[in-house]
């Protein structure tokens, strides 16, 4: 028998009204009604392009060129575009996740909470990218050979890359990643707090 599971309502935690999202037979139809709201889907747009494209900027700069563990002969704009749309697509469903989980523990606390429980998780989560990263669109990588043939210059000058171990970038992503997002998570919730109190003005 599947347990009965109530879909979290994600408007409590920005100061609105709640909705009663009802209860649902398992955690998947649970999931779907709290993404009927437009409310949690404006939250996972906005949370997904803050941390993956400004956070992908902020940990380019940190494994790139702080800590310069390499990349292929492209530009740095092309380069910060193309780690960040690929995590942008390996990550969004994480979120996707990982934003009922957290309203669901913050419904009755302080509403810093919220920001600070999802960057704190989103960080977690990415803990293994730099690894994945690697495998997929490293320097010597099909796929960075492929972007380096069409967009880059393959004689280009690059700078031997620190060697580091996996433990070292995870810990690099640590470091880098927890007060970008930390940050990251918090400016989404402010802006999509300020989006729905429009919302509710306007309606």
């Amino acid at each position: 028998m599947t347990k009965p599971v109530a879909a979290p309502d994600i408007r409590p935690v920005f100061g609105r009204t709640s909705v009663d999202l009802g209860i649902h037979k398992g955690f998947l139809r649970a999931f779907i009604a709290f993404y009927r709201d437009p409310v949690a889907r404006l939250t996972l747009v906005i949370t997904s392009v803050l941390l993956c494209y400004v956070g992908g900027a902020a940990m380019f700069y940190v494994h790139g060129i702080y800590f310069n563990e390499g990349g292929p002969a492209i530009s740095p704009y092309l380069h910060w575009f193309i780690d960040s749309t690929v995590g942008f697509v390996g990550l969004t469903p994480a979120i996707a996740v990982l934003l009922p989980l957290t309203t669901r523990f913050a419904l009755g606390k302080p509403r810093w909470v919220f920001p600070v429980l999802l960057g704190g998780l989103f960080t977690v989560v990415t803990i293994p990218g730099p690894l994945v990263h690697d495998l997929l669109v490293a320097r010597g990588t099909p796929l960075a050979n492929l972007i380096t043939h069409h967009f880059g210059d393959p004689s280009m000058a690059m700078p031997a890359p620190t060697p580091y171990t996996d433990l070292a970038k995870m810990m690099h992503q640590v470091i880098g990643g927890l007060p970008a997002y930390l940050l990251l998570s918090t400016v989404a919730y402010l802006l999509v707090r300020a989006i729905v109190g429009r919302w509710q003005r306007v309606s």
